[in-house]
This record gives C-alpha cells, sequence and structure tokens, in this order.
C-alpha cells in the first residue's frame, strides 16, 4: 500500500497568499505579533534618500517561537496552535488568526521574508531564525541558535519590495491601521502598536461610540443569533480613519476583513464593527472581502448592518442639529428670538432648521466662519425662506453645492406640501400685523396721538402699506401738490400733461398726502382706477370743512382736460381720528355703505375713522391666520417633515456610497 500526502503547491499558496491592500499585508504580521503575547509591536520602514520603501520591518515583545514551533506552523496550513484555543496562553487575550495564512502575506510585499524570533526555556535564551522567498512559498529554512539576548521577542524583515509602497509610510495608512485595530486597543489598553514611529491612539480620535445589541437575523438560508454591532465616530484631525468601512471579526477586538459601509452619512467620520462566527466561515471560503457579493446570506447580512447603522446616523444627525441650533443660540446667530409664537412659526423654524444643518454639513466655509458672518448668512436664509421658501433648495445649491437629490428634498417639502406656501402667506400676513400694530400704536395710544403728524409720520406708513386702502392699488407718490398728482395720473394712463399749475376753486395751490393707483385687471389697457388720500391727524376732529375739501379736490381732479375721454375711476379716502357730528350725518346715510359721501359715475369719495380702516384688516388678517394654523397643524404635515429630515441627512444605503458628498470642495 502506498500512501500519498497531498502538499500545497505554489499556485495555490500564492493565491492565499496574495492581498490587494498592502495595509492589510502588514496588519497581519501585527496580528501575529499580538497572537504571540506581545504588548508592544513597532512596524518601521527603511527608507532610502528619496523617501522610497526599501523594507518593512515589524518588532515585538511576545513570547517568540522556538524551531519545533517553527516547522508545525511553517511546514503546512491549518494545523496552527491557535485552531486548540481561542486566547493567548499568557495575557488569555483573544487570537485572530487560526489558519497559518498570516505569514504568507509578505507575498503581496515582499520577494524575500526573514523571522528572528527570541524565546526563553528556564532562563535560556535562543534565536529561531525563518527564511521564506516568495517564488518558493512551499519551502522555508529555520534554523535555530543561542543569543545573548535577555528578552524574548520576534523581528520581522521584508525586504526586496514588489513595488514602492510610498503609501505605506503616510498618514493615511497609519489612520487605516488604527481603524482596523481600534477595537482591540480598545479592549486590551495595556497594548501598545507604533506604526511609523507614531502610536496608534484610537481613544484621541473618538467622539462618540455605541454598542448595539446582539442581533438575530433571519437569512435566506439561515439563521445567525450572535451578531454584534458597533460604530466609532472619529474627531474631525482624525478624517483619514473614516474610511467608511464594516471591519468584520469572529471575536471583539478582532478583524478578519472589511466591505464598504455603503452609508453616506456627511456629517460623521466613522468605521463600524461587526462581529459573528457567520464571518469566520466567509473568511475561510475567502470571500470576506470580494467586491461582488455571490453569497445570498452574507449580502442579506450586510444589507441588515447597513440598515441598523443607517438609522444610527439619523438619529445622530438629529441629536447634531439640536446641539448645533443650541450651540448658534448660544452664540448669538441664530436669527429667531424664543419659542415659536405659532403653529406656522414652528413649521417654518423646522425647515430653517433642516436648512441650517444642510448649510453647516456641506460647506466648511460656514463652521469655519466668524459669529457675525454666520448670523449675516442665517438672517439671508430666514428671509429667504419667509419670502421666497421655494427657492430655498436653489439658495443652498448655489451656496454650498447642496446634492441634487437633497435639493429635490427640501423642493418636495415645501411644494408638495404647500408648506412653502403658508410660510410665505404667514410672513406676509405677519408684517401686515406689524403695520397695523404700529399704526393703531400711532392714532390710538394717548401717548402718541397727541403728536402724531399727517406728513412725515402717517404718511410715510400709509405710502409702504397701500394694502390697507384695498389690494388694488400699488403706486404711491407721497407728498406731492395737486398739479404733481394729475402729472402722475396722466403719466399713468399715458395722456399728455399741459404742465400748467392746477389750483383750487380760490386760486391757492392744494396739496396731498399720497396718491395711490394701479390698473385695473379689466383686460383692457384703457381702463384705470386711482385712489387719492387725504390723511389727518389722529388729534383732529373733522367737520364740514375738511368734507367740503375733498369734495373740492374731486372736482379739480376729475374735471381736467387731460383726462376728458379717458376711463378712470376715482376713490377718494379721508381719513381722520374722529368726526363731529355734522361730518357723521354726511359720512353715514341711509342706502349707503358707511362712510360712502358721495358715488358719482367715475368718482367716489370716503369718509373714515382710523379706527374703520385699521378694524377690517386685522378681521380679515385674523381670518387667514386661523386658516393658515389649521393647514399646518395637520398629522400628514408632521410625518412629511420628519421624512424629509430623514431623507435630507440619512445614510443613503448601497454599496458604492463612500460618503464622499461630506464637504464637496466648500
Amino acid at each position: 500500500m502506498t500512501i500519498l500526502k497531498l502538499a500545497a503547491k505554489q499556485d495555490h499558496l500564492e493565491k492565499i497568499a496574495r492581498v490587494r491592500d498592502p495595509v492589510k499585508a502588514v496588519a497581519e504580521f501585527i496580528w501575529n505579533a499580538l497572537d504571540g503575547d506581545a504588548t508592544e509591536v513597532l512596524v518601521e520602514f527603511d527608507v532610502n534618500e528619496l523617501g522610497g520603501t526599501l523594507a518593512v520591518i515589524v518588532r515585538d515583545n511576545g513570547t517568540g517561537f522556538s524551531q519545533q514551533e517553527a516547522e508545525r506552523e511553517f511546514q503546512g496550513l491549518g494545523n496552527s496552535w491557535k485552531l486548540q484555543t481561542n486566547r493567548t496562553p499568557k495575557y488569555n487575550r483573544v487570537v485572530h488568526g487560526k489558519e497559518g495564512k498570516g505569514r504568507l502575506r509578505f507575498f503581496s510585499l515582499a520577494h524575500k521574508a526573514k523571522w528572528e524570533s527570541v524565546w526563553e526555556l528556564k532562563g535560556d535564551f535562543k534565536k529561531t531564525t525563518v527564511l521564506m522567498d516568495s517564488k518558493t512559498l512551499e519551502e522555508c529554512d529555520v534554523t535555530e541558535e543561542s543569543t545573548d539576548a535577555k528578552a524574548t521577542g520576534t523581528k520581522v524583515f521584508l525586504s526586496q519590495l514588489k513595488e514602492p509602497f510610498d503609501y505605506l509610510t503616510t498618514n493615511a495608512a497609519h489612520a487605516e491601521i488604527t481603524a482596523i485595530f481600534a477595537p482591540y486597543l480598545l479592549e486590551y489598553d495595556a497594548v501598545r502598536v507604533l506604526y511609523n514611529g507614531k502610536l496608534v491612539d484610537p481613544k484621541s480620535a473618538i467622539t462618540f461610540q455605541r454598542s448595539f445589541p446582539v442581533r438575530l437575523i433571519h437569512a435566506p438560508g439561515r439563521i445567525i443569533d450572535d451578531l454584534k454591532l458597533s460604530v466609532i465616530e472619529w474627531n474631525a484631525a482624525a478624517e483619514p480613519l473614516a474610511n467608511r468601512r464594516i471591519q468584520l471579526g469572529l471575536e471583539a477586538g478582532v478583524v478578519l476583513g472589511s466591505q464598504p459601509a455603503g452609508i453616506t452619512a456627511p456629517d460623521f467620520l466613522f468605521t463600524v464593527y461587526a462581529y459573528s462566527s457567520f464571518f469566520k466561515e466567509v473568511f475561510e471560503g475567502n470571500l470576506l472581502e470580494i467586491d461582488d457579493l455571490t453569497d445570498p446570506d452574507f449580502r442579506y447580512v450586510l444589507e441588515e448592518i447597513r440598515d441598523v447603522v443607517g438609522r444610527h446616523f439619523r438619529e445622530r444627525k438629529q441629536e447634531l442639529t439640536s446641539e448645533l441650533i443650541d450651540q448658534l443660540r448660544k452664540d448669538g446667530a441664530y436669527p429667531y428670538e424664543g419659542d415659536p409664537g405659532s403653529e406656522v412659526e414652528k413649521r417654518e423654524r423646522q425647515v430653517f432648521d433642516m436648512a441650517t444643518q444642510a448649510l453647516s454639513s456641506y460647506s466648511r466655509h460656514f463652521r469655519k466662519a466668524e459669529t457675525q458672518l454666520k448670523r449675516m448668512t442665517l438672517v439671508l436664509l430666514k428671509e429667504a425662506l419667509r419670502h421666497n421658501p421655494e427657492s430655498l433648495s436653489h439658495i443652498l445649491q448655489a451656496v454650498v453645492n447642496l446634492p441634487k437629490n437633497k435639493q429635490d428634498d427640501f423642493s418636495d417639502l415645501l411644494t408638495k406640501t404647500d408648506l412653502g406656501s403658508v410660510i410665505a402667506a404667514s410672513s406676509f400676513v405677519a408684517e401686515r400685523v406689524r403695520t397695523l400694530t404700529l399704526l393703531r400704536k400711532l392714532v390710538f395710544d394717548p401717548k402718541h396721538k397727541a403728536i402724531t403728524r399727517e406728513r412725515g409720520e402717517l404718511d410715510m406708513l400709509v405710502r409702504d402699506n397701500t394694502w390697507i386702502f384695498g389690494e388694488n392699488f400699488n403706486v404711491s407718490v407721497p407728498e406731492v401738490g395737486l398739479t404733481r398728482v394729475v402729472e402722475r395720473v396722466a403719466q399713468e394712463v399715458n395722456a399728455k400733461s399741459s404742465k400748467r399749475s392746477v389750483r383750487k376753486m380760490d386760486g391757492s395751490i392744494g396739496r396731498l398726502d399720497c396718491l395711490l393707483g394701479r390698473t385695473l385687471p379689466t383686460g383692457r389697457e384703457d381702463q384705470f382706477e386711482f385712489l387719492i388720500v387725504e390723511l389727518k391727524r389722529p388729534s383732529i376732529s373733522i367737520g364740514t370743512k375738511e368734507i367740503d375739501q375733498i369734495m373740492e379736490y374731486c372736482h379739480v381732479l376729475t374735471s381736467q382736460s387731460e383726462f376728458a375721454g379717458l376711463s378712470i375711476n376715482w376713490t377718494f379716502f379721508l381719513v381722520t381720528g374722529e368726526m363731529n357730528a355734522l361730518a357723521k350725518m354726511r359720512a353715514h346715510q341711509r342706502d349707503r355703505p358707511a362712510g360712502l359721501l358721495h358715488e358719482g359715475e367715475n368718482e367716489k369719495i370716503w369718509v373714515k375713522t382710523w379706527a374703520e380702516v385699521i378694524q377690517p384688516c386685522e378681521a380679515r388678517l385674523k381670518f387667514v391666520q386661523d386658516r393658515l394654523q389649521i393647514r399646518v397643524s395637520q398629522e400628514d404635515l408632521d410625518r412629511t417633515i420628519s421624512a424629509t429630515r430623514d431623507k435630507l441627512f440619512r445614510a443613503k444605503i448601497g454599496p458604492n456610497s463612500s460618503g464622499g458628498e461630506s464637504e464637496q470642495g466648500q
């Protein structure tokens, strides 16, 4: 009988030894050192004068290995001592590898590998040397000799590198090592790893850490009942750590491989860690780091992980939004004061806060700006939201290059729910309410009533708020004489002015406070309507004299030859604080609306008190305000705002999502 022993050949060993990421190849030697009970591991690089990497050296102070152990470990695959235990013998730390493949990873970096390991037995120190060549992976030279060394440890020397591997000496490579070993170093704080002279210190780079309860996953082909998840968020100084990958391992602290996180969380620099015995099986099948996920169970588990982590970052985004707004308030940069005064303002602030968070997320310039500049920016953003809400997404795109999908989210919220119209209408109404409040104070408050003047105060307020007398008037010319009134009206109706002075019937020059006019939307370009307002200070009680005066103004203007044959309707208003008895008799007659003094073929004359002008306006605005409150109190709007917030700041799940949206060069 002939017994044949199968031996792994070069082509098979090369397949096992090959890794695409040189950092992961170096990481294998760090893992070997830690599995050898090292408490200190140093990764060094021999570089030439031009900065090119000549060799990689990994030193540790572990227990070392003897020639007998080397022969067992290096002679074959799958016969590692780690198969017999999952803990190191000296410090009882969890072990990383179990198959003896790690030592072959040098193949991806160098042609030559040399191990020099000092071990000790009963006070006697010996050195074991192992030599390997990438061309003959199935062979290695092992020797052992006495040594004067008085401390155990192993040195791995990788020479004749296959490429320059300049990346290995960069800060990014250091950050990648930190991300790989972070959970292990957090678990075993007595362990020190120095990479290229710099301590690998995840604690100093962590801003937030969260572990999730063990999850039960019903994958298509099996049940996985031991999945442990954690997320580490890194600070801004550790930005290279944000490789946005899911580090996959067997037990907490031990990483076997990784996959892209597939989660876009613009404000976060993070690494996800997932541990399960299932990943060991995937690792043994060499599928753990394959881009094309052919294993349906593995693909399903990754989707579950991404879903959990995506929800985590949506919650964190809401927390950060609250923290951002609180800080802006504290700094004096937040443009709103106090609590919202109405449901509409509450909705407005919700949208504004989302826009502010987007601004902070996508613009480093805003984050670094001085408080005064931040406030100015936010005030402009607030005004844009109030007066032209639909433009908000376009403004954010123009200012901070907000991604198109985020623009669409804002646009949908503001247009499909009518929320933009509600906010704009509410702002519009609020401004009018403030105007009426000021006007009421000027004409009714005893402290102001006696000193309020029609010229320079009331006329300026009326000039800028012609809606008080009707929405169909929008042209205002303050402080003009009757001649100027005629010229302006002539200009409006395209009539030629005679340029002669227009005087009252007694020959004197008359003065009016405001001319308010607008062409009516009748479909005819030759039809016009104008409003003439004569203001009286609130302390005056008018009588027949003032009424006759407004009647005379009406006669003078309507009889001008420039307007003969034109379709012009004139509305005259005399507004005062009070009327005497005779004035009231003339202004309030049977079969006429209250205040209508005269109605001719093309002209009307009204006499009203300030109260009669203000109160109907207030009633109309109150009605509109009440309707707006009803519209924004709907529960479905709450859900829409919440969903939009989630979409704006949620992790966009997908294997190709790298998180690169976070800055956009701003």
